[in-house]
């Protein structure tokens, strides 16, 4: 599943961005967040998207021509960045394990999330793109 998810990342900057996310060593403070199910089966894995709000500026430039937004706007684009990534990812592991159920969530708008980290993740990719930070990640419901 992990590398369905870094797979679907990075299709996700290039096609949005026209970048390769690179690896980054820090995560930042200061992030808005996103919460979304991805289910195999009947487990649920819930996948966390944390971004710096340059970063969200710098995608809602190419998403929507626009790079300062509100509360709502953050809101909207969190969860569309979520549904896009991490659904491309349930389309990648359907292709690949046509026996397993998957099924998606709805994504949930988490807002600002300061220190210290609330969530707790199992695993997590760290990411830059043009110098601005995100964090996918993921922690199991079951």
């Amino acid at each position: 599943m992990k590398e369905a998810v870094i797979q679907a990342t990075e299709n996700f900057c290039s096609d949005i961005l026209c970048t390769i996310p690179q690896n980054a060593k820090t995560r930042g403070r200061n992030l808005y967040g996103s919460a979304i199910s991805l289910y195999e089966n009947k487990k649920e894995h819930i996948w966390y998207l944390f971004f710096k709000k340059n970063t969200l500026n710098e995608i809602a430039k190419n998403l929507l021509f626009e790079d300062n937004l509100c509360e709502d706007d953050l809101d909207d684009l969190l969860k569309e960045i979520s549904n896009q990534i991490i659904g491309s990812a349930k389309v990648i592991l359907e292709g690949e394990n046509p026996h397993i159920d998957y099924r998606l969530g709805v994504p949930e708008f988490l807002g600002n999330i300061s220190e210290p980290f609330p969530i707790k993740l199992e695993e997590f990719l760290l990411y830059k793109i043009k110098n601005r930070t995100f964090i996918i990640g993921k922690r199991n419901n079951n």
